[in-house]
């Protein structure tokens, strides 16, 4: 096996492996712990930052970052909590929080991927000032009480699936055409690894960040929509933190932060990595202020595993030489 196959294999299967390690522990820790109902406790707490993660993870791919999106979540729901407030109906108000989201993810890419902006200050400065207009937009009132219908998205199941979980699924499966099967996965690869070299051979250095980011926009917007359909309130307190988990999932399933290097299923094991273990110290009955703890440790770990993967790829490993056979008797010399 060359080096390179096990750099390959050591990405695509090394957390798999540590999931399933995490889940025989808790497992015998707790007997509550392998179960479907909790199983799918654990899919439906970790649906709305699994959305959000498949954009994410995309950017990333690209050499870029998106640390707005709790911000972009909240300042969503809080709009649209306002349209139902003014009466405009359901199916306006969904289209307006989902168009916030979306323009503000315009906003970013056109700063970012049109204009060159350093994407780390004009998101952390979307971090701040989303979540501020929210905070002016509300003026500390939280609107609640949208109806049946909207509670739905948040609460409701499908063939006893709860909704988020469908919606994380279709996105994910869509991510996963885009990453895999569609031109657009080289392509963003390419554009992580060596974007001049892509702008030379024709990529769209330019356009596909852009709408990354747009889609980053709308899919964190989609999010804060599903919490307040599951709290029936946009509460200003809604995505905080919400940036960390998103990181952490990415760069825990193998995502370079440099982009160029990344697999999506990776970030599917790193979005259930984090689940499991938030969900299996609560089974066990750890200190809730543990576990940031250990999603911190997580997060490190992540970013020393990168840290890994780079020089095993610069590492030089001496490749034998087919042994050479000797003439046979009879043979000119």
């Amino acid at each position: 096996m060359t080096r390179q196959q096990i750099l390959g294999w050591t990405q695509r299967n090394g957390l798999f492996f540590a999931l399933a390690i995490l889940i025989a522990i808790f497992s015998i820790l707790s007997s509550r712990f392998l179960t479907v109902p909790n199983f799918t406790v654990i899919l439906l707490q970790n649906a709305v930052i699994g959305l959000i993660v498949v954009p994410g993870a995309m950017l990333i791919l690209c050499g870029l970052v998106d640390l707005s999106v709790g911000s972009v979540a909240v300042l969503s729901a809080v709009v649209f909590g306002q349209a139902m407030a003014s009466g405009l109906g359901l199916p306006v108000s969904l289209l307006i929080g989902l168009a916030v989201g979306a323009a503000w993810g315009a906003f970013n890419g056109y700063l970012i991927a049109i204009q060159g902006f350093s994407p780390i200050i004009i998101t952390l400065g979307g971090l701040a000032g989303a979540r501020g207009l929210a905070e002016f937009v509300t003026q500390g009132y939280t609107t609640y009480g949208y109806g049946r219908e909207f509670a739905f998205l948040g609460n409701g199941k499908l063939l006893g699936v709860p909704v988020p979980v469908i919606l994380f699924a279709i996105v994910f499966l869509i991510g996963l055409h885009l990453w895999y099967r569609a031109p657009l996965g080289r392509h963003m690869i390419a554009v992580g690894g060596a974007k001049d070299t892509a702008a030379e051979i024709g990529i769209k250095v330019k356009l596909i960040p852009f709408w990354l980011y747009v889609a980053s926009g709308l899919a964190a917007a989609l999010g804060g929509l599903i919490i307040a359909s599951q709290l029936d309130g946009a509460a200003v307190t809604i995505g905080t933190g919400m940036e960390l988990e998103v990181l952490t999932a990415i760069l825990l399933g193998g995502v370079s932060f440099t982009g160029g290097r990344g697999s999506l299923f990776g970030v599917l094991f790193g979005l259930l990595f984090v689940g499991v273990l938030s969900n299996g110290l609560v089974q066990v009955n750890v200190s809730p202020y543990f576990e940031q703890v250990a999603i911190g440790a997580a997060l490190c770990g992540a970013a020393a595993l990168d840290m890994f993967y780079q020089r095993l790829e610069r590492l030089n490993v001496p490749v034998e030489s087919e042994p050479i056979e000797a003439p046979q008797a009879g043979e000119a010399q």
